[in-house]
């Protein structure tokens, strides 16, 4: 069914009976996500062995390689971009705009019928942008001739145009009724970092869909995220939907991970101050924390204590994934620190590898009280932004907490971490399979049990079991 190909169909579509082809438009204003859409549906569809078509008179076929190619493995052999504006001429040395379309239109028609063992689909991204290069009666003769070959050959098919300027809006009222169905975004700008887009049907041939706004939004790689239609709960710490069962208190909803540490947050705050704690307050980070082995050896001046201190922090601030993240969050703890990556997962990864080889370059060229001997734990989670005494920023909470407790359990040279990071760090980069090894699962404080990996090869980390797992 062509309409599975559609990025949130479930809920733009939800209830309605539509058939298995037909031609859609999406239309809505600059940057609500037309493009990332089509693209996603492209994609999609590609990888379910339909041949692809994306009309654009935007890319070259440089760009578009560079946009689609590391996205899916069949993009080589099932899709074909086409350019109406750079269209090799068909027996012709008239270049005017009526009959590049009209050349552009024999070429898709050419490709149609050179995979008629394939299903079909087709992309135009986007009509807003033919009006630069085309005439307005020829793109409206292009669109009139393309939409009845796309029905007869039964092919699913998207156009995008734009709803923000007057050559759109007088081309979409002439175009409007060849569509089986027109889809509209729209956006909303919340804050001037933060923007919120929405989807519905606007008219469906044949049917009131009596559609209402669905929001979607898009990762870092651009890939459509959808958000159940119905009312979600808002974890009353994190400040995050809860698609899962929600646990209750006070009539309050949370995460079930997150009931705990709003309690502990009420035994330190009372009722009345945790109230006042919102999402300002409250970070998810990716933690690296470190500590020095063998620092608490009576046998160890204060003065060499000291100076292990020293030349960890110095080696630590001179890592170029130390510096990567402006945000980071920094907390000294005695014999080493905790970091808070804020913006990008892998940074304790890097930061490890990058100081343990600092490491082993100092190491070899001092006397052995000298040399700094660490351990790492790696975890992410929330944490909260809280003021001590003094009026000071401080840090706690469960992100934090589990760093600490995998990296008590290392042993020199050990980089540890905990199971539920692991699996997002190898979902990120396939280089991580060779480096992260599954050593156990370990009970914590709590009866909390753990999954434990340790980072290591023959250049870095500790290959050996740690020793409380023995």
């Amino acid at each position: 069914m062509g309409l599975k190909y559609f990025p949130g169909n479930e809920y733009i579509f939800n209830g309605l009976k539509l058939p298995n082809s037909g031609i859609f438009l999406l239309r809505g204003p600059k940057f609500s996500g037309k493009s990332s859409y089509c693209n996603n549906l492209f994609i999609n569809a590609i990888n379910d062995n339909n041949f692809c078509i994306y009309v654009s008179s935007s890319f070259t076929e440089k760009q578009y390689t560079h946009l689609f190619s590391s996205k899916t493995r069949y993009f080589e052999k099932n899709s074909k971009l086409v350019n109406p504006y750079l269209i090799h001429q068909i027996a012709t040395s008239d270049t005017s705009t009526e009959i590049k379309l009209h050349n552009t239109f024999l070429k898709i028609q050419e490709l149609i019928d050179s995979h008629a063992n394939q299903s079909f689909c087709f992309i135009i991204n986007s009509l807003t942008n033919l009006l630069t290069n085309f005439l307005l009666r020829d793109i409206i003769k292009f669109v009139t001739d393309l939409s009845f070959l796309l029905k007869e050959k039964e092919t699913i098919a998207i156009f995008t145009i734009d709803s923000s300027d007057l050559g759109s809006d007088i081309l979409y009222h002439k175009i409007s009724h060849l569509f089986d169905c027109i889809l509209e975004t729209k956006l909303t700008r919340i804050t001037p970092d933060s923007l919120l887009r929405h989807i519905k049907i606007n008219s469906l041939i044949g049917s009131n869909p009596n559609s209402h706004w669905i929001k979607f939004d898009m990762d870092e790689e651009c890939n459509i995220i959808f958000f159940n239609r119905e009312i979600q709960l808002i974890c009353n710490i994190c400040k995050e939907p809860i698609k899962e069962t929600p646990v209750f208190y006070s009539d309050l909803a949370f995460h079930k991970e997150h009931l705990n540490v709003y309690m502990k947050l009420i035994s330190f705050y009372g009722n009345s101050q945790i109230s006042e704690i919102g999402s300002s307050g409250i970070l998810h980070a990716t933690f690296f924390f470190i500590d020095i082995v063998g620092l608490s050896d009576p046998a160890l001046s204060v003065k060499r204590q000291i100076e292990k201190i020293h030349i960890l922090n110095n080696l630590i601030s001179s890592c170029g994934a130390y510096k990567k993240d402006r945000d980071k969050k920094i907390l000294p703890t005695g014999d080493g620190m905790a970091i808070g990556f804020t913006s990008d997962p892998k940074l304790p990864l890097e930061l490890s590898v990058e100081l343990q080889n600092m490491l082993k370059t100092y190491n070899s060229g001092v006397d052995s009280e000298s040399t700094v001997k660490v351990r790492i734990g790696i975890g992410s989670g929330h944490v909260f932004l809280v003021n001590d005494l003094n009026d000071n920023q401080n840090l706690w909470g469960p992100g934090i907490i589990l760093a600490r407790r995998v990296m008590d359990l290392g042993d020199d040279g050990h980089i540890l971490l905990e199971g539920e990071l692991t699996q997002t760090l190898l979902i990120i980069d396939d280089k991580y399979r060779d480096l992260i090894h599954y050593i156990g699962d370990y009970k914590i404080k709590h009866n909390q049990i753990i999954k434990v990996y340790s980072l290591y090869n023959d250049k870095i980390g500790n290959s050996n079991r740690p020793l409380k797992f023995l």
